[in-house]
């Protein structure tokens, strides 16, 4: 099975895109190939709106890439869930989005949950993104941020891991939260840390996104044309 997990932003070096792919790797099958890579045009980080219009085109283009190149799921390797709607309408392969994904787990295990995202000029916009979904309408407690900027998440990670306590540790005592969902995939790996010294769940999107991918392909879960209607370019635009 091939798996193919894409970034949506290009300041991104080969060994930082292997580390992560060895890391995500720990929790798939054997038999399981996981490419974890990223746009090659676009911004250099995902920071607001505009970024995240300038990347999707370019994750549309690779997920049509990984279909062609015999990948049996894409993952769009961002809490953002970035132009998940749009690669579905032009790939047949199951398409995981992170963000929607770990909503949907976080319902089933706690009752009240807080994101926590990078900086906190990312929290208006995070806001506004979950509200729209109906499992966050009703759970969530709260956007929170690190006001880490996400190239520096895994510099330091006694820092990174100390700010994600302090910030947790406001949510669980403040508004009751018994789940944290990490806004931002930069931040994989420290839930462990964090549970080992709150009472309290941890969903971490970059390891159930993969794990969830594996899972559509063995399952055959995946989009259907009905509901996601191929694209077929008749507004002619330059792919």
């Amino acid at each position: 099975m091939k798996i193919k997990a894409v970034m949506p932003d290009k300041a991104m070096d080969s060994e930082t895109l292997e580390l992560r792919g060895k890391m995500l790797s720990e929790v798939l099958s054997d038999d399981v190939e996981l490419s974890v890579g990223c746009i090659k045009e676009g911004p250099d980080e995902l920071d607001c709106h505009t970024d995240e219009a300038f990347a999707a085109p370019e994750l549309i283009r690779e997920a049509i890439k990984a279909e062609a190149e015999g990948y049996e799921a894409f993952v769009m390797y961002c809490f953002s869930d970035v132009a998940v709607d749009a690669i579905r309408e032009n790939v047949r392969i199951p398409v995981i989005g992170p963000g929607e994904l770990t909503l949907a787990i976080a319902s089933l295990m706690c009752n009240r949950f807080c994101v926590i995202t990078t900086e906190s000029s990312n929290i208006p916009r995070t806001y506004r993104r979950l509200m729209k979904n109906c499992i966050a309408q009703t759970k969530m407690t709260s956007v929170k941020a690190l006001d880490i900027p996400i190239h520096e998440l895994r510099a330091d990670k006694n820092v990174t891991q100390k700010y994600l306590l302090d910030v947790c540790r406001k949510a669980v005592i403040e508004e009751n939260a018994d789940g944290i969902i990490l806004g931002c995939l930069g931040m994989a790996e420290y839930g462990d840390y964090i549970e080992a010294n709150l009472p309290v769940k941890v969903f971490d999107p970059a390891f159930l996104s993969v794990a969830f991918a594996e899972f559509c392909v063995r399952t055959g879960v995946r989009h259907i044309s009905d509901m996601y209607t191929p694209f077929t370019n008749k507004s002619n635009i330059k792919l």
